[in-house]
């Protein structure tokens, strides 16, 4: 399988170990503040990407995950309307 194929449907999956203690610590701290560990690291993971690349090349990039979002979006509204609609024909 090529790298391009991994993934979680149009998105990039990254897997990251932490040492138990320091793990422990961040997740402690994360729910104090109720926020999703894996919510908070995209986050530095976007707004480091943005700090370190041309302001043009991350903007396209952006621009296109927010595309494909609005894509993923539209095709759950469109398979919803077919169920309902092949559900009331069942019926």
């Amino acid at each position: 399988m090529g790298e391009d194929k991994r993934g979680h449907g149009n998105r990039k999956h990254l897997q990251i170990l932490l040492g138990r203690y320091r793990g422990e610590l961040f997740s402690s701290l994360m729910k104090k503040k109720g926020i999703k560990p894996s919510a908070w690291i995209r986050e530095m993971i976007y707004k480091y990407l943005e700090t370190e690349l041309p302001a043009e090349t991350y903007k396209n990039a952006a621009d296109k995950d927010d595309e494909d979002w609005q894509q993923t979006v539209q095709n759950r509204l469109e398979g919803r309307a077919l169920s309902k609609l092949l559900n009331s024909i069942r019926k």
